[in-house]
């Protein structure tokens, strides 16, 4: 053999017993460096089943005079005094006709606790600062089951013959009202570690009652570099809690502000104590594991039907 062809006949064979003894992964796997922005967030409210709980107070007395007759579902209720019907003695500056029932117990903040970390460390920045400070935005995502129908122009509505039913997905973000509360390490600094607050806005109505997917994203500006991060939760919103509305009352500060010494009336003590209170609610899913199992029966009692709907995606049944 020719002697100048020896090292380029050896250089070929080791490639050759390299490559045939080197796993496939090992050849795709390559080292990635670069900024990495890691948000975690654990849920406060049901540590048990590890979610996040909103309480909308659809649970109301049917009699509003007698504190201890059964409180019943509701399909719809107001904490706004003109919105609710009128009485001479309960709520007389409610309106005259028609009219929505008071909630009752309500708990509408969902909190968990929040880290952001810039390469494995926590961000610190000024009080008033905007450079070096994580942005903090929520997306809510709504998971409804919905039965099949059919198009009628193609016939098609199931993704393969076996389901039976569809999870359908709706962006209920403006519902929600995320805040971030950062620690703070000295005076006038703060540090990316804390917990979020998520605040229900929306309107309080059966037909919101739903196992939601709570997307928390974070975005830091460095330079003329933007990096980001996310985390996911379930926040588990009911119209009451599985045992009825009661819990242990935590009295917000406007609740004193009621002139008890005047001989205040009824209706106004009775407001008071329903709009200014904080409600905690023990064990609000009782025996169910599924926020979504004991949503759907809260709907079906107040006579939410499920939505039927077909795939558009569907493939031939």
């Amino acid at each position: 053999m020719n002697s100048k062809l020896l090292p380029v006949v050896a250089a070929f064979l080791i490639l050759v017993c390299v490559l045939g003894i080197t796993p496939a992964t090992y050849a795709v796997t390559r080292a990635v460096i670069g900024p990495q922005l890691v948000v975690t967030t654990i849920p406060e409210d049901d540590q048990i089943n590890k979610k996040g709980m909103i309480i909308l107070g659809l649970a109301v007395p049917a009699n509003p005079l007698d504190p201890v007759e059964q409180w019943v579902p509701a399909q719809v209720c107001t904490t706004d005094p003109a919105q609710a019907p009128y009485d001479p003695v309960t709520n007389p500056t409610g309106a005259t006709s028609g009219g929505l029932p008071f909630c009752g117990p309500q708990d509408l903040l969902s909190q968990h606790k929040l880290l952001v970390t810039y390469n494995g460390q926590t961000l610190r920045w000024r009080d008033g600062d905007t450079a070096g400070v994580p942005l903090i935005t929520c997306n809510v995502l709504e998971k409804d089951k919905v039965n099949f129908i059919n198009d009628p122009k193609k016939n098609v509505g199931k993704q393969f013959p076996t389901e039976n039913l569809m999870t359908k997905l709706v962006d209920v973000s403006d519902k929600f009202v995320c805040k971030p509360r950062w620690k703070s390490p000295a005076p006038g600094t703060l540090e990316s570690a804390g917990v979020l607050d998520v605040y229900y806005i929306g309107p309080y109505d059966i037909h919101w009652a739903a196992d939601n997917v709570l997307v928390v994203e974070a975005s830091l500006t460095i330079g003329r570099t933007v990096v980001f991060g996310s985390d996911i939760q379930d926040i588990c919103l009911l119209g009451y809690a599985f045992y009825g509305p009661f819990g242990v009352p935590i009295m917000k500060p406007e609740f004193w502000t009621v002139d008890w010494n005047a001989n205040s009336p009824f209706w106004e003590l009775a407001n008071a104590y329903l709009r200014d209170t904080h409600w905690v609610f023990v064990n609000p899913l009782g025996p169910f594991s599924s926020c979504e199992d004991l949503a759907l029966i809260q709907r079906d009692i107040a006579g939410v039907e499920l939505e039927q709907a077909g795939d558009p995606v569907a493939l031939e049944a």
